[in-house]
């Protein structure tokens, strides 16, 4: 019994390769941002002003561009 050669131009589909991982910067972002708001309480509340302010700065500009990542997918998905 003869055996049928292999062919050598085996062609990859988009099937064939798995998908790509996009990142999800809105949930980084609103994470990272309500985590940095409850590390800025805590910070309050152990009388660590300098830190405190620090923290709340760091969350009002991830909040910020957590909204403004959320309302740029929704004016992208509008159109």
């Amino acid at each position: 019994m003869a055996i049928p050669a292999v062919a050598s131009d085996i062609q990859t589909t988009k099937a064939a390769q798995p998908p790509k991982k996009r990142t999800n910067y809105v949930k980084i972002t609103g994470y990272t941002a309500t985590a940095l708001g409850v590390g800025s309480a805590i910070a309050a509340a152990n009388k660590k002003i300098q830190l405190h302010k620090y923290l709340a700065y760091a969350a009002g500009i991830l909040t910020a561009a957590h909204i403004g990542i959320v309302e740029w997918y929704h004016h992208k998905k509008s159109k």
